[in-house]
């Protein structure tokens, strides 16, 4: 599978997982939905690297969700802690990263980079229609050796049966992960592409969701985002961009 694929189901699970929270907010004695999930989405994606095509991906989706665990796909979260408003979550999570030496031609002779799998904790809190996110992990693979970081905060409006969710964040990533997937070794370096040792990256990250449970009786999302790029991402020989557009149109439905 190339990393264009990768990317889809990256944003395909990270959105499931904002559709289990878009309508968490029921009155208290609401029964949440719990058990075997199963739908499909569509991902349209791109990247900063250079001439790195783009992508529509379908993809099927098969997930859990249960009073404490949760599982969508690669991403599984465990509830550690739930009161007042505050969630904290034990996380494995995909890093869908990486690049094989053919899917551009600024690629040629460099050595692969591979995707990997991480593990971390979550904190979110939930007030009055905000919501705010704390999230980190770590490489557990080796791949990258490093970490990310991400903090969020979304608002949700609901109008008639629609939850619409604007929300803004920034996420971190080491220099270990910027130099892993950035950065061009020594060896690497030609007279085009010259050696590159990335530093660590602060990216910019906008969304916003419509989601909806009046069709065919699943949850209806859609979502649309942009990821503004840190330098030391933008400056890389291996990129062009430093700008990410993305869609995602996900339907799910209990069995």
């Amino acid at each position: 599978m190339k990393f264009s694929s990768y990317l889809g189901i990256a944003s395909l699970s990270s959105s499931l997982l904002l559709s289990a929270a878009a309508f968490a907010q029921q009155p208290p004695n609401a029964q949440q939905p719990q058990g075997w999930m199963w739908g499909f989405g569509v991902a349209a994606s791109q990247d900063v690297y250079t001439d790195f095509d783009n992508r529509i991906v379908p993809i099927p989706i098969i997930g859990y969700t249960g009073e404490k665990l949760r599982v969508y796909g690669p991403f599984v979260g465990y509830q550690l802690f739930q009161q007042d408003g505050f969630t904290l979550d034990a996380q494995l999570v995909p890093v869908f990263a990486g690049y094989e030496e053919d899917d551009s031609a600024v690629f040629t002779g460099m050595e692969d980079r591979d995707f990997s799998y991480a593990a971390g904790i979550g904190l979110n809190y939930n007030t009055g229609g905000w919501v705010y996110s704390l999230s980190t992990n770590a490489d557990i693979l080796g791949k990258f050796d490093g970490y990310q970081a991400s903090a969020r905060i979304g608002k949700q409006f609901r109008i008639d049966q629609y939850m619409i969710e604007p929300s803004i964040g920034v996420n971190y990533q080491d220099s270990n992960y910027v130099d892993y997937y950035y950065g061009v070794r020594p060896e690497e370096a030609t007279a085009f592409r010259s050696a590159y040792n990335g530093d660590g990256a602060l990216n910019t990250e906008i969304r916003i969701a419509v989601s909806t449970r009046q069709f065919f009786k699943g949850m209806t999302r859609l979502e649309l985002g942009a990821t503004f790029f840190d330098d030391s991402i933008s400056d890389s020989p291996l990129t062009d961009d430093d700008t990410s557009l993305n869609a995602m149109l996900v339907y799910t439905r209990f069995f």
